[in-house]
């Protein structure tokens, strides 16, 4: 069945309605609309709220999908009639001390160093927003890759990689610290505009020697962290003569076997081949394994006692499982591996003919194998199984720690805590295993003196760098007291890895001889080209130093690095600089990036013009709104001229251009176009709004006339409600604003009063203010504010309130007090006025009519008594034509009051939020000039 779709551009003329029979209502709106037009409705049937069936989630557009009928597309008009003027101005809603401070919300991801209070650096900013940077101010660029070092000449030298920003910049001067960099020896800085060549000639900035090579892409070892290289000593025992006894004591029945010359206290010490009674069984063949974790293994082997086994070791347990894909029945066939060394709950024996059947019950098997998972039938293999760990047996292969030594024994340190087969010792064998062992016990080292092997991935790493620091230099001083030269040799084992860190391939070493007469630290940095480029694990050590009198060779190695060359030689949209530092003498590593420049973005002027390094507000905004990534609007969208207008007025006003400078850096990306916005223009005393569908600022200052005018003819009754204040709110007892100090860039606080200690603050925090005297003046105003605030008022308005703005001025009849005299005007003959309702004039009073004008403006005129009591007669004609005929939808509004009380019929509106369709919720605080008198005194 065909669809009814009725399109209405404008409600209001059935002649710009088009109607089309469709199949999709969805599908033929996508073709009519690009994107679908703010402010439209769709009505299923009829024209009515409850018949709005426009989508808002997925599950809308497939109901509205399933219905049949009549379909009305109803595009609302932006712009509302007011007599014969046409106006919007829409705007958001937000208090308004978060509206005029708009701080920097909360974020997770990490934002700027030039945003930081405190412990402003270099740092990665990984997957967060590249810095949007506006006016001048001191940054802290953001490293891009990670930083490397090495040696060079015997000194460190660390290089990075960093962002400034987006865009273009102009750099003033560039500091390590609070040093500049022309003073620092060693260092080299270039900066680059966007789409630069990285290692070209052609640098915005440079200090010290030209980049003629690319970075490296680098990998760092987290495990190396200035580990001693000593002199490997793999020292191994071999002996039967070897024995335990209680306790933890290993004894020598060799007496030419000294224990001293070989360990000492806190050796780690490895045993091997220690194993006494009942020995280990292999039960290797064909096997079956269950579901419910068994191995079924027969053996001719008649096992005694087999119940006292309580491992088994699994070798080479691959079970072969089939899958088949449920979309295309292909089949696949998986390998799981089964091995481990496993706890055994109970082992049964059962004769099978002349051999005996074992079925073994494993304990925790998925906690050992996660393979095990996979395991849903039965299946044949074949593996290595070795039933271990005996009741009667032990077993005291570990690592322990050398507690004492003696010549012809050794105590180890909390033996039966790391093998508690130590404790067997006194049941089963008396207390030593003398004479038990048929084989050689091996005593070996553990801390063979090798670093590593440590694991290292880059998949498309071509050279191995290790840089090796003397801390006390490397020399000899002979019989005679001269230094002379000394050496050391180090060696490096490298082996490829694939990503699961699976050696690949054959290890291949390399040795480095070092030879100086340094008596002061130094480096070296040595470098390893791969043969097969990758991921590869490491390990290196020194394995020969040289001898003499008073010989220096303590080694160290500080960095290892998997590296390659960069292949991006230019970075597209964002300004870049390369740097180049040396450590500082003695130093184990170059301390902590504090590089930081102080720079002006440059701004095409206007959005399209040459580009220019500027503060100016205005142009921040303009060019944000035509950013592709921040307000994406276009030239079309954007009021240039009535942003710089009013730029200008700013300017005027104060006579200063420091009051429309914006300074910040934008470093969140879950900020909208509008709350940035607000951010600029909140730093120059204005307001973001939205006029048609152009972007505009208004500037709010003392306003001598009011926008609007409401009466009980454009408020919803018994809404207005009115609160009288007679102290300050909440109990403020001062402002504490907090902004950027010009002079270092710091977070600093203002507080007013002055040279007194608040403990009841408002506190405000800027964005975008580096100036003290725009700083002071803001405070001046929000305190004043606070001071000057007696009556808040609250009320609901018709749908002409959607003409404000939020600080606009407005008249507002008291709707709560029976003595208001206000209405519409219903006639006009010259001066005289017919009003909706009588007014009453007191004798020896003077009167003022407040008119609203067509313009979006109120005239206020000195009136008398008519002839009849619902006439006024006006001191001289209003500004414009009055609205009187009956075919308009608002008529001319009027109040009447007293001179005595014409100021306190001014408000301030401080917030609108939407209440119904039709009306809209007003919040306003009594207007009054005593806001602003602080404004000329520091700008």
């Amino acid at each position: 069945m065909k669809k009814t779709v009725i399109i209405c551009p404008d409600p209001y003329d059935k002649n710009t309605w088009s109607t089309e029979q469709v199949d999709d209502v969805c599908a033929y709106l996508a073709q009519q609309f690009t994107v679908f037009p703010e402010n439209t409705f769709i009505y299923h049937n009829y024209v009515a709220e409850n018949n709005d069936v426009t989508p808002k989630i997925k599950s809308d557009i497939e109901r509205l999908q399933a219905l049949d009928g009549v379909f009305y597309v109803v595009i609302k008009p932006a712009w509302i009639w007011y007599v014969y003027y046409a106006l919007v101005a829409i705007m958001a809603v937000y208090s308004v001390y978060s509206i005029l401070t708009m701080p920097k919300p909360d974020q997770q991801k990490i934002g700027s160093s030039n945003n930081e209070l405190a412990n402003r650096t270099n740092k990665m900013r990984i997957n967060s927003r590249v810095p949007d940077i506006y006016g001048t101010l001191r940054a802290y660029p953001d490293l891009i890759a990670v930083t490397y070092t090495y040696y060079e000449n015997n000194i460190e030298v660390e290089e990075c990689l960093m962002v400034l920003g987006r865009g273009y910049y102009q750099i003033k001067d560039c500091r390590d610290g609070e040093t500049d960099v022309n003073g620092i020896d060693g260092i080299s800085v270039s900066a680059y505009d966007p789409g630069e060549n990285i290692i070209g000639s052609n640098t915005i900035y440079k200090v010290g020697n030209a980049f003629t090579s690319l970075p490296l892409d680098v990998a760092k070892s987290s495990s190396i962290n200035g580990q001693s290289l000593v002199q490997p000593n793999d020292v191994i025992i071999e002996s039967q003569s070897i024995y335990f006894t209680t306790g933890g004591v290993i004894r020598t029945t060799d007496n030419t076997l000294d224990f001293r010359d070989k360990f000492k206290v806190e050796d780690g010490i490895a045993i091997s081949g220690a194993q006494f009674g009942v020995e280990n069984i292999v039960l290797s063949g064909p096997c079956t394994v269950t579901s419910d974790f068994k191995i079924m293994v027969e053996s001719a082997l008649d096992i005694t006692s087999v119940e006292k086994f309580k491992g088994l070791l699994v070798n080479g347990a691959n079970v072969a499982i089939i899958e088949i894909d449920e979309v295309t029945e292909e089949s696949t066939t998986k390998y799981y591996d089964l091995s481990g060394q496993y706890q055994v709950d109970s082992i049964v024996k059962t004769p099978s003919g002349s051999n005996f059947s074992y079925a073994i019950s494993l304990h925790s098997a998925k906690q050992v194998n996660y393979n095990w998972n996979y395991i849903t039938e039965n299946y044949d293999i074949s593996a290595g199984l070795t039933l271990n760990d005996n009741d009667e047996s032990v077993d005291l292969d570990a690592n322990y720690s050398v507690s004492a030594v003696d010549e012809h024994s050794i105590s180890l340190a909390n033996a039966t805590t790391i093998n508690d087969d130590w404790a067997k010792i006194p049941t089963l064998f008396n207390g030593s295993t003398a004479g038990l062992n048929n084989s050689e016990i091996y005593l070996e080292i553990v801390a063979n003196k090798w670093v590593g092997w440590f694991e290292l991935y880059h998949e498309s790493a071509t050279q191995l760098q290790f840089n090796i620091y003397f801390p006390q230099g490397l020399y000899n001083v002979n019989k005679d007291g001269k230094t002379t030269f000394n050496d050391v040799l180090i060696s490096i084992q490298y082996q490829s890895i694939d990503d699961l860190g699976n050696p690949q391939g054959p290890i291949r070493y390399m040795d480095f001889r070092i030879e100086e007469k340094n008596r002061d630290s130094f480096g070296r940095t040595l470098r390893v080209d791969l043969p097969v480029s990758g991921n590869q694990r490491f390990r290196l050590a020194k394995t020969w130093a040289g001898t003499g009198a008073n010989p220096i060779t303590e080694c160290k190695v500080k960095d290892v690095y998997l590296t390659s060359q960069y292949d991006k030689t230019s970075y597209d949209g964002v300004t870049v600089f390369r740097l180049k530092t040396t450590a500082t003498n003695g130093a184990l590593s170059v301390k902590e990036r504090n590089f930081n420049t102080l720079i002006t973005r440059k701004l095409p002027v206007d959005g399209t013009g040459l580009l220019q390094p500027t503060n100016d507000a205005g142009q921040a905004l303009i060019n944000m709104a035509l950013d592709q990534y921040i307000g994406r609007r276009s030239s079309l969208d954007v009021d240039i001229d009535k942003i710089k207008s009013e730029i200008q007025a700013v300017k005027t006003y104060f006579n200063s251009t420091d009051a429309t400078e914006f300074c910040y850096t934008f470093d969140d990306d879950s900020l909208s176009f509008e709350e940035q916005a607000g951010m600029v223009a909140s730093a120059c005393f204005c307001e973001a709004i939205r006029f048609g569908n152009k972007l505009r600022l208004k500037f709010e200052k003392p306003q001598t006339s009011s926008v609007l005018l409401f009466n009980h003819r454009n408020k919803v009754s018994s809404s207005e409600k009115r609160t009288f204040k007679f102290g300050i709110d909440k109990d403020y007892d001062g402002v504490e604003l907090e902004y950027t100090s010009p002079d270092d860039d710091k977070r600093i606080t203002y507080s007013i009063p002055e040279n007194i200690t608040l403990t009841n603050a408002l506190k405000i925090t800027t964005s975008g203010i580096r100036n003290h005297a725009v700083a002071k003046t803001r405070a001046w105003r929000e305190w004043n504010k606070l001071q000057y605030q007696n009556v808040d008022c609250e009320f609901e308005a018709l749908d002409e309130s959607e003409l404000l703005i939020r600080n606009d001025r407005i008249l507002n009849a008291d709707s709560t007090s029976l003595k208001t005299q206000d209405g519409e005007i219903v006639a006009v003959d010259g001066l005289i006025l017919t009003c909706s309702m009588d007014v009453d004039f007191e004798d020896g009073e003077q009167y003022y009519c407040c008119l609203q004008i067509a313009d979006g403006s109120v005239d206020i005129i000195e009136c008398f008594a008519g002839e009849y009591t619902n006439q006024i007669i006006l001191n001289h004609a209003p500004t414009m034509a009055l609205v009187v005929e009956t075919d308009r939808y608002v008529k001319t509004l009027y109040s009447i009051t007293k001179v005595t009380e014409t100021s306190s019929q001014a408000f301030m509106l401080t917030e609108m939020s939407r209440n119904t369709q039709m009306t809209n919720k007003l919040t306003c605080i009594n207007y009054d000039d005593r806001y602003y008198e602080k404004d000329h005194s520091f700008l």
